[in-house]
């Protein structure tokens, strides 16, 4: 008892201090967040380009193929960071078909982090992969080669129908930017009777797999203004120019739901309405609302190793 009266005295302490540093430093992290996550894109973007230049030279090292040795480069450091900093982990992986096409779809987080280490995770696999993101992206100078390696698209139907016929796993997030920027901790879904993902489906006649990610929108969240001059500006620039806080070590879960099958016939509005009551389902099930930063930083820094520690002592 004296141990834990400690640990959460230290905990509050932390808590407390940590709070008053956020408050004197918020305007820093607001242009340090969003800079640092350019700057990595961009780095990545160079990177890409100096391999490309020195592709002779660099083949000899990658025995597989020339982007297969950088991808998975890309892939195994993004797995590590992934797992040091979140402890991120995969539930029904099974759920994924191995040789058909299927969509992935889940809910928006504030930085879709999900995507980028579940794409990590299916490159080191094997797997066909690719992630629909905004095309805003696209209209980016020189990230273009960059988000062909990456196997990112912009998701027109003709690219999904025909990325499905190839095989591969698409994931989408029908939210968007719109989702991403306006949701919050109480992880409501912005989809707006967005139909797009549901036609493709049923044009590529594909499995719908629901997807949830716990804990995402504590990962990184965007900062709350008004919730209608924010949608304005959304609606006005279709840009991200809500300023997000993060990337906070908490812990992550990517929870794969079972595969849904529709006929060919079944209206597109159906078929969104189900999987959107899938998604739903999902984060009650998984996620506590609203969701809480300090909360989930107690989990896994005090609680988890002091009960940890407690079984050790007892065993």
């Amino acid at each position: 008892n004296e141990y834990k009266s400690y640990l959460r005295m230290s905990f509050l302490t932390l808590a407390w201090d940590y709070s008053s540093w956020i408050a004197k430093w918020s305007p820093l992290f607001l242009l340090f967040v969003p800079l640092m996550l350019v700057v990595w894109f961009y780095l990545m973007a160079i990177a890409a380009h100096v391999y490309k230049w020195r592709k002779k030279e660099l083949y000899e090292a990658f025995n597989d193929g020339f982007w297969d040795g950088f991808r998975i480069s890309l892939a195994a450091i993004t797995e590590a960071q992934g797992k040091i900093w979140h402890n991120i982990e995969y539930v029904g992986l099974n759920n994924l078909p191995k040789r058909k096409g299927a969509l992935l779809i889940g809910y928006h987080g504030a930085v879709p982090l999900d995507a980028y280490y579940f794409l990590a995770r299916c490159a080191l696999e094997k797997r066909k992969v690719k992630v629909v993101v905004d095309k805003f992206l696209f209209r980016a100078p020189g990230l273009g080669l960059l988000l062909k390696v990456l196997n990112l698209i912009p998701g027109t139907m003709t690219d999904c129908v025909r990325a499905l016929h190839e095989g591969q796993i698409l994931l989408i997030y029908p939210g968007g930017l719109r989702e991403s920027l306006l949701s919050d901790e109480n992880y409501e879904l912005l989809w707006n009777s967005r139909l797009g993902f549901s036609r493709v489906a049923l044009e590529a006649d594909v499995p719908i797999i629901p997807f949830f990610t716990q804990n995402i929108r504590e990962a990184a969240r965007s900062v709350k203004i008004s919730a209608r001059f924010a949608s304005w500006l959304y609606e006005k620039t279709r840009l991200p120019l809500i300023p997000i806080i993060g990337i906070f070590p908490v812990e992550l879960k990517m929870i794969i739901g079972k595969q849904l099958n529709f006929d060919d016939e079944e209206a597109p509005e159906v078929v969104a309405r189900t999987v959107q009551n899938r998604v739903e389902e999902l984060i009650q099930q998984h996620q506590r609302v609203p969701g809480s930063i300090l909360r989930e930083l107690y989990v896994r820094f005090i609680t988890k190793p002091y009960l940890k520690f407690k079984d050790l002592k007892s065993a």
